[in-house]
């Protein structure tokens, strides 16, 4: 089973602890700025690397991960303000009493009680800096939870999204074939369905986790039905601490989680993603930079040739279908939108999708703009602001993906969108939609960066042939 949803804790800790020491050296360094030796900061730096110092460090990391996971500062439960001020306080404290102790045990020379000082304003600032702001984005876009289960199990799930998650999470609903007689009210008012109505309910609604509370022994059958089926749409399944921890043992760090993952999450994916995410940033900056001569000459073209806006934005579902403005140089009439409905009947395309070899509605300019791939280009934008990655499944339209007829193909947005994918380089749209799918699917389950760059390259020779550009 794959895990499509975001982990809770994944390398946070680790890179929050790596800051941290980081923010120790500095406080070092800085509260020593007095007393430099001739050789400046790099021979005071030296002198200070020592195995002590190396030993102390990793314990010192391993020591702020452990402290900040027993506070619950790295998990979705949702505190007020000054609670968690609280407890960032607290955790600074503690790893500010560790560092100076360290100081004053190895004598070192230097106001320790400054650097302790330095290095609590510095953290204190930084830990609620990270913790809010990461509060304030996640009640900006929560995670869509749908339980599987009616009774106690599930009522106790209810009640804990609604007073510890309640900024993190929502709830979308219940399933279970329990008759709806039997249910607590509360739950009744919010019942969804049946298993057997769960592909259509993954197919029309945005969800994220299926959270399973219910026994797993009573109820191995109805879980084994709808495991499937939540896999097969890409929506990661979750369980109830309590229900999980009677068959699998538990990690630690996982003690205070409501969510505790079915599937055990690679941290090495993880990983690959932040990787990922830094060459689409970097990959981004360069494209805009080195392209917006170019950007400057298609805009004069586009306003010079028709009447209308130079970038066309229209709305596009993303990663866990989130709608996102995608950008585009307009290649259309300015009322292109508006004549859409007088085309579908010359629709030359099977499935969902909308394909006309001669639509009218492209300008002469537009073409050109196509063909070439130029029209793309914008989305260098989208990129660099993380609604897509420069490789991956082409975002699709409202209008394509309300046609849907299957949930399966839903899978397809448990990834970020890009500009170019195997799609691309496939053919395009000489590929039919069916095909279109399988190779979006096998990105998704074949997934490397070494693939990734293999696309990027194999996209350039596309354009250059102008393989199947309409």
């Amino acid at each position: 089973m794959r895990s499509g949803g975001r982990n809770p804790l994944g390398i946070l800790p680790g890179v929050d602890a790596l800051f941290a020491m980081a923010m120790a050296l500095a406080a070092v360094t800085y509260g020593n700025s007095g007393r430099m030796p001739n050789g400046g900061i790099h021979q005071f730096l030296e002198m200070r690397i020592t195995i002590l110092n190396a030993a102390f460090a990793g314990l010192f990391m391993l020591a702020w991960s452990y402290c900040f996971r027993a506070l619950d500062l790295y998990g979705q439960e949702s505190q007020g303000v000054l609670r968690k001020l609280g407890r960032i306080a607290k955790g600074c404290g503690a790893m500010t009493g560790l560092l100076v102790s360290f100081l004053y045990a190895t004598h070192t020379t230097g106001p320790s009680a400054q650097i302790g000082g330095i290095f609590f304003v510095y953290v204190f600032v930084y830990e609620a800096c990270r913790v809010i702001g990461g509060t304030w984005i996640a009640a900006r876009d929560p995670q869509l939870v749908l339980i599987l289960g009616s009774g106690r199990r599930a009522v106790k799930a209810w009640r804990e999204i609604r007073t510890r998650y309640h900024s993190t999470v929502k709830l979308v609903g219940f399933v279970d074939d329990r008759p709806v007689s039997e249910m607590a009210p509360d739950v009744a008012d919010r019942y969804l369905g049946t298993i057997n109505d769960l592909n259509d309910l993954l197919l029309h609604n945005v969800v994220d986790e299926l959270l399973i509370a219910m026994p797993i022994k009573s109820c191995y059958g109805l879980i084994q039905r709808a495991i499937p089926i939540a896999e097969q749409v890409g929506v990661r399944v979750v369980c109830m601490q309590d229900t999980y921890a009677t068959t699998v043992k538990m990690s630690a760090s996982h003690n205070r989680e409501l969510f505790s993952e079915l599937v055990p999450f690679h941290e090495h994916y993880v990983t690959r993603q932040a990787v990922k995410r830094l060459v689409d940033i970097i990959g981004a900056l360069v494209g805009l930079c080195l392209f917006s001569p170019l950007f400057l000459l298609v805009a004069i073209a586009i306003k010079a040739t028709s009447k209308g806006p130079v970038f066309f934005k229209q709305q596009r579902y993303g990663y866990r279908r989130r709608l996102f403005g995608m950008y585009k140089f307009r290649s259309m009439v300015e009322d292109a939108s508006e004549l859409m409905a007088q085309l579908e009947k010359h629709n030359e395309a099977t499935g969902p999708i909308f394909k006309m070899r001669h639509d009218p509605r492209i300008t002469p300019l537009g073409r050109i703009l196509r063909g070439s791939s130029l029209d793309e280009l914008p989305q260098l934008w989208n990129v660099f602001l993380g609604h897509m990655s420069l490789v991956g499944p082409r975002p699709m339209s409202v209008r394509d993906v309300s046609l849907f007829s299957e949930a399966a193909l839903m899978r397809r947005f448990s990834v970020k969108p890009g500009m170019t994918g195997l799609w691309q380089v496939s053919g395009r749209s000489a590929v039919s939609f069916e095909q279109w799918m399988k190779l979006d699917f096998r990105y998704i389950d074949d997934w490397s960066l070494a693939l990734d760059f293999q696309i990027l390259a194999r996209t350039v020779k596309a354009v250059m042939k102008r393989t199947g550009a309409v």
